[in-house]
């Protein structure tokens, strides 16, 4: 990274993190020696490279990561039955938040499945386009998590510093923010889709 022709410049996310950056290569030379994957197959070994990071990203829609900070500790449904109220089942009492609530949790239980499969395809080196839709879907649902969060929190879910919120509430409006660029990186949703209808629907470019 530190050769000539080869300039990083950090990206600010709107969380106000920077965790990585932009690179540009102008007129770089690289040693034969450093070679990897043989000529002119950069992109190939690139594209596996790409299975491994989707495969990592799309996790997130499981552990309802967000910038890593972990000082989110409340699940959706604590979150829900916090700031909704509960009724006299102990239940969220807001019907239309608890079926949504309801239906995330089925949805990540389905999707904990396909990630084991995902990862024991990943295992015997079989390359395989379900990391994309992993990585499509697992950013996607991890979004919506955040969503109902704040959809629960009301305006206790958009403070940004104060008194007025606590640590948690400060922590969840910034994981939220950082879920966007969740469906960015490794490759946006939009270029999930464009893999999964090449390579799994087989449809034609044009």
């Amino acid at each position: 990274m530190d050769q000539p022709g080869v300039t990083t410049r950090p990206i600010k996310l709107i969380s106000g993190k920077s965790p990585f950056c932009e690179t540009f290569v102008d007129d770089a030379r690289a040693p034969q020696k450093d070679l990897v994957g043989g000529l002119n197959k950069g992109w190939t070994v690139a594209k596996r490279l790409l299975e491994h990071e989707r495969t990592m990203i799309s996790a997130m829609g499981l552990s309802g990561g967000g910038d890593g900070s972990k000082k989110t500790k409340s699940g959706l449904a604590e979150i829900g039955k916090k700031y909704a109220g509960v009724d006299s089942d102990k239940q969220i009492s807001d019907k239309a938040l608890r079926r949504k609530v309801a239906l995330h949790d089925l949805n990540s239980r389905a999707f904990g499945l396909t990630m084991q499969r995902v990862g024991e395809e990943t295992k015997v080196g079989q390359p395989s386009p379900a990391a994309a839709m992993a990585k499509l879907y697992g950013t996607e649902h991890n979004k919506l998590r955040y969503e109902l969060m704040l959809e629960a929190m009301g305006t206790q879910g958009i403070g940004w510093d104060g008194e007025g919120f606590s640590m948690e509430e400060l922590a969840i409006t910034r994981d939220w923010l950082r879920t966007k660029a969740n469906s960015i990186e490794g490759g946006t949703s939009e270029v999930q889709l464009n893999v999964i209808s090449k390579r799994v629907l087989g449809l034609p470019d044009k």
